[in-house]
């Protein structure tokens, strides 16, 4: 998992003060909390839930925000909202704009183009504030095995945080002028925050059921976690004469319910649903409890002098320790244990630098005393970040401007004799043959490409044209495609790996005659197995539906041609709702699904035929895009795994009277999978075939169907 950080509020030196001032365990508690999130990102020990750190942080920083903002209202009876930018200016851009510029200028020097290209986009979504926004739009998936990760992932948190400062101080003046104006007290303003905070929660309870990765990223779904920080503030002078062991024991009881979630929490928690309740009860009993706690509270162990040293440089570690741990992944190997602790150590001294020479002179600077100048670095800060994208976009757009030959049967980097090399008479697999011997020569990679190279990471799946079942909308729509006007059909049914061919049938449909209809949902495979949802770590009811109105659709089209093709997930559902993510016990579940889908077409269609999935790669096709790398850089071994999927597919197909097509000819051969064959890139990931790649492949997919002049094989 990526980031889950709020920390806007720099940390000033540690010092004892009135109450109402600086608090050494709050800095304590914030130490705790990015500690649980850098041992989770750097896979250390046991705190898979070290994600809740964000949900810490997010109950401080309303907590904090709001107590100021009611002070100064009680002193003065208006709130200054430049000087209150101003200061969040000074505490947040300095050091988020240093690291978004390092990490721009590193990625162009240690990633591959294509992820380089990626992270500045990133980068100017961050400098907006709108981090969220953008990984949310593109449902990105802390936990995907297939997509690269963001290096600044992590600021989606920090454009939480100050959206909610965008809004909150109006929200905080409007209460506090309308209760005041009626003669009311801070209570009101305590109720009002709270039932603010109320329809906030409700609303992610219901986010997380419908769109779990939205909801993740969602500053209304996340508001309710600020709110109860922000409602603790407000009660600050009823809470401090509670008695001191009751506040003390509830400190107690705070720290276990964090404590509790870090252990319990897994990648598949619903937060920020009623799971998250934990972590920000927790916080609250903590902030709440430390206002006037008995000496035997968890204060004074928050307040040791190494935690409130962490708690300090907080806000910059956590800044740094996330860019560093991907970075050092894709040059070297994901830092996990021993090595992921050297990362972090390393991410916590280049912390302490920035905290000393960037954070703290900020915010101390005498030139930033007129307030307007403060409020000016956000212009100035988008102003540095902009000139950085577009110098290092430049740079590695410049890169790729010299034309390299495509890879042909008689242009494959030979060099000497070449009468003993003998290709198949099939020009399809001749070209994936001469790709392979190209790559094992050490022929540099080809350019121009098809998809373009330094586009590949914004490559889409086939348009589906308004029937995208993702969600399972009510109804669910039926699109027809092809050629609309003819007699025969042809359904397809599948996951995405299914979608991925699209621009090849497409083509046969309207080349042949057939009405075409492309039930396909992202993680269904079409066998009768259902899945193990990673999202929600349950079982995947919304697979079983899609089965069943799948089977619905096909009884009433009854088509000539049933086609079917899938991935396979890590892990499945047997017959005893048991988890399975052996890989023997998922091949047999998968060969027996398969087999029983096959028996249930029976007297539906004409013909039920499988495509074979291609064989995965091991690694992330975007390799294209490395400096100085060769073909044989992007030739990959068939994965394993992958293989052995598909080896109990094809023992179900051929248990039944059904038909299999092979795929693997078109993108291996001896033995060997290369990622560019001819000019075409073939994957936009290591397991989806890219647009252009798939529409290429027509014509040996027809003559496979045994499509000639519109009629099919028999």
């Amino acid at each position: 998992m990526t980031g889950r950080h709020a920390v806007a509020e720099a940390a000033a030196p540690p010092r004892r003060s009135a109450p109402g001032g600086f608090r050494s365990d709050v800095q304590g508690l914030r130490a705790l909390a990015v500690v649980l999130v850098v041992l989770d990102h750097a896979r250390i020990g046991p705190l898979h839930g070290g994600f809740v750190g964000v949900d810490v942080f997010l109950v401080i920083s309303g907590f904090l925000i709001t107590g100021l903002l009611l002070g100064e209202a009680d002193r003065h009876g208006r709130v200054s909202l430049v000087g209150f930018y101003a200061r969040r200016a000074l505490r947040i851009l300095p050091a988020a704009t240093l690291v978004l510029a390092v990490t721009a200028v590193a990625g162009y020097f240690l990633l591959n183009a294509i992820d380089a290209l990626r992270l500045l986009k990133d980068t100017v979504w961050a400098a907006f504030f709108a981090a969220n926004v953008k990984f949310a739009r593109d449902e990105t998936d802390y936990f995907a095995q297939d997509d690269a990760t963001s290096p600044i992932q992590h600021y989606w948190s920090l454009a939480v945080e100050e959206q909610f400062y965008l809004v909150w101080p109006l929200v905080v003046l409007v209460l506090v002028w309308a209760f005041r104006r009626h003669g009311r007290d801070r209570r009101a303003v305590t109720v009002a925050i709270v039932l603010i905070s109320a329809v906030s929660f409700l609303w992610a309870a219901y986010l997380v059921g419908d769109d779990p990765r939205g909801a993740y990223f969602s500053t209304p779904a996340r508001a309710w976690e600020l709110g109860l920080g922000a409602a603790v503030a407000a009660l600050r002078p009823r809470i401090a004469r509670l008695p001191r062991g009751l506040l003390a024991g509830a400190s107690w009881a705070g720290l276990l319910l964090i404590g509790g979630a870090a252990l319990e929490f897994t990648e598949g928690t619903r937060v920020p649903g009623p799971p998250a309740l934990l972590p920000v009860v927790g916080s609250v009993l903590l902030l709440g409890g430390g206002m006037h706690a008995a000496g035997w509270g968890p204060q004074g162990l928050l307040s040791l002098a190494p935690i409130r040293w962490i708690g300090d440089r907080s806000y910059s570690f956590y800044l740094w320790h996330w860019p560093a741990l991907v970075i050092v992944g894709s040059v070297w190997r994901t830092p996990h244990g021993w090595s992921g602790l050297l990362v972090v150590l390393a991410a916590l001294a280049v912390s302490d630098l920035s905290y000393r020479f960037v954070e703290n002179p900020f915010r101390r600077a005498q030139v930033f005393r007129p307030r307007w100048r403060g409020v000016a670095l956000y212009p100035v800060s988008v102003g540095v970040l902009g000139l950085v994208v577009l110098a290092t976009h430049g740079a590695v757009v410049h890169e790729y401007t010299k034309a390299r030959p495509a890879i042909t049967v008689s242009r494959f980097g030979q060099d000497g004799d070449t009468t003993n090399v003998q290709f198949s008479r099939d020009p399809r697999v001749a070209l994936v043959q001469a790709s392979v011997l190209a790559a094992q020569n050490g022929m540099a990679i080809p350019n121009p490409l098809r998809p373009r190279a330094l586009g590949l990471a914004d490559h889409v799946a086939a348009d589906l044209t308004g029937c995208e079942y993702a969600g399972l909308p009510d109804p669910m729509p039926m699109c027809e495609r092809g050629d609309t006007g003819a007699d025969r059909t042809m359904v397809l049914v599948g996951d995405s790996h299914m979608r991925h061919w699209i621009p090849a049938v497409d083509q046969l449909a309207k080349r042949h005659g057939y009405r075409t209809y492309y039930f396909v949902l992202q993680g269904c495979t079409p066998g009768l197995v259902q899945p193990w949802s990673l999202v929600t770590d349950s079982p995947d009811e919304g697979c079983v539906f899609f089965h069943n109105w799948t089977q619905q659709q096909i009884e009433q089209i009854k088509p000539d041609i049933v086609m079917m093709s899938s991935d396979t997930l890590p892990g499945y559902v047997n017959d005893a709702g048991e988890h399975l993510t052996d890989g023997r016990d998922v091949a047999d579940l998968i060969e027996q699904g398969i087999v029983d889908r096959i028996h249930s077409l029976e007297g539906l269609a004409g013909r039920v035929v499988v495509l074979a999935d291609p064989p995965r790669l091991q690694f992330d096709p975007t390799r294209v895009s490395e400096r100085g790398a060769t073909l044989l850089d992007v030739l990959s071994d068939p994965q394993p795994r992958s293989m052995q999927m598909r080896a109990a597919v094809r023992a179900g197909v051929e248990s039944t009277a059904a038909d299999y097509i092979e795929t693997k000819q078109w993108f291996c051969a001896y033995g060997r999978c290369p990622v560019v064959i001819g000019d075409y890139i073939t994957r936009r990931d290591r397991g989806h075939i890219t647009l252009e790649y798939s529409a290429s492949l027509a014509g040996p997919l027809g003559r496979a169907l045994g499509l000639v002049d519109g009629s099919p094989r028999t």
